[in-house]
């Protein structure tokens, strides 16, 4: 087989730049500790890393999302807290108005210590966080939730929640509407309530009452017609006649069991009908009416704390269940973040795998590629010396 001379210039050319193109890649892999630099040098591993990336940025975003949710609740969680306190210390100021050994000054006294917690948790409702958006306001954070004219607060923020994804399947909420959380409180005993008729003239207090069974849902009113004797009506209907009252005998209707005692006059009621949602406000609100009213011994006085302390039970018991809303969503947080933490490093580990740089194997074939130029180029010398005027 005939060789031209321009064929094995070219063949060597070939064959030597072949030999430097490797030994560049293998120096270029050393300078970036990355076996795979760019696509060419192994596209199913770069394609594989491409993707992994891909996921691992996700994820990050993802523990940063979880991040920002946990402040935002533990915030939100601080602050449920000191409304739980300010109920609290409340609930306690109830217990000395009722014991009926106060005189009307002592009760003003108390009544001054109620505005000052309901003005504490007026800040509360309307705190904002550093950006000067309102954590209780819904999605209107920029306005401000409550407003206070007169003694009566208005909610101006709407039903919003706000959500962060903190999973790729998982829409987290990091706050709660200030109507949701200071307005939906039940009143009474949570089932129904019991009310003492504005016009009573005798002493007859009744209790908060309990349920028997389940309570039907209807508005009973029991109307006495003496002292010893009451009819009930139905939600409107006559129900009963001429039943006798004995003091603090159970009376049981539709479910509904409460207990009147002392002496009520003839003419004096008391309604049962269902609970309704009350506003903490509006529950300090009537607290602090009945303190400045005075006379603690009063049916009126006594009959408007029942309700007052129970709505103060009502209330505490809202915002624990809120709190321990918020601190299962914390703990949700925490086994995301510990699983985002382990898929982070599951993610470093195939991207090692994939692109990063085996040293000692590496640095072998550096060598090797150095001595196989080395040889090459001395060859060509050679093969490129033979010529036939040397002979001549």
């Amino acid at each position: 087989m005939r060789i031209s001379t321009p064929q094995i210039y070219a063949n060597g050319t070939n064959g030597l730049l072949r030999n430097q193109y490797d030994l560049y890649r293998l120096q270029n892999q050393l300078s970036t500790a990355r076996k795979v630099v760019t696509p060419a040098d192994d596209p199913v591993a770069a394609a594989q890393a491409l993707l992994t990336e891909q996921k691992k940025n996700v994820n990050a975003q993802f523990l940063d999302n979880q991040s920002n949710a946990d402040a935002q609740l533990r915030e939100l969680e601080s602050l449920m807290a000191s409304v739980g306190e300010a109920l609290i210390q409340s609930k306690a100021r109830w217990v000395e108005a009722g014991d009926g050994a106060y005189g009307d000054e002592q009760l003003k006294s108390l009544a001054m210590d109620i505005r000052g917690k309901f003005a504490e948790l007026l800040g509360i409702a309307n705190n904002a966080d550093s950006n000067g958006l309102h954590r209780f306001a819904g999605y209107q954070a920029g306005t401000q939730p409550f407003v206070e004219q007169g003694g009566v607060v208005t909610y101006q923020g709407d039903n919003g929640v706000r959500l962060l994804q903190v999973e790729t399947s998982r829409f987290m909420e990091v706050s709660f509407s200030g109507r949701a959380f200071f307005e939906a409180i039940p009143t009474g005993n949570g089932v129904f309530v019991v009310h003492a008729g504005a016009g009573n003239s005798g002493t007859g207090v009744a209790d908060n009452g309990s349920v028997v069974g389940s309570y039907d849902g209807s508005t009973y009113e029991i109307q006495f017609t003496s002292p010893a004797t009451y009819d009930v009506l139905r939600d409107g209907v006559s129900f009963s006649t001429g039943n006798a009252y004995a003091s603090g005998s159970a009376i049981t209707l539709g479910g509904a069991q409460i207990a009147i005692s002392r002496d009520p006059a003839a003419g004096d009621t008391f309604t049962i009908e269902p609970s309704r949602e009350e506003s903490v406000f509006t529950t300090l609100n009537k607290f602090i009416s009945a303190l400045e009213a005075g006379d603690s011994s009063s049916a009126q006085f006594q009959n408007a704390m029942y309700r007052i302390g129970a709505s103060l039970d009502q209330g505490l018991q809202h915002v624990l269940d809120q709190r321990a809303i918020v601190g299962a969503r914390l703990l949700e947080l925490d086994n995301l973040k510990n699983l985002g933490e382990d898929l982070d490093v599951q993610y470093e580990m195939q991207l090692s795998s994939l692109v990063d740089l085996d040293y000692a194997s590496t640095i072998s074939d550096l060598a090797q590629k150095q001595l196989q130029l080395q040889a090459a180029q001395q060859s060509f010398v050679k093969v490129t010396g033979l010529n036939l005027f040397n002979y001549i």
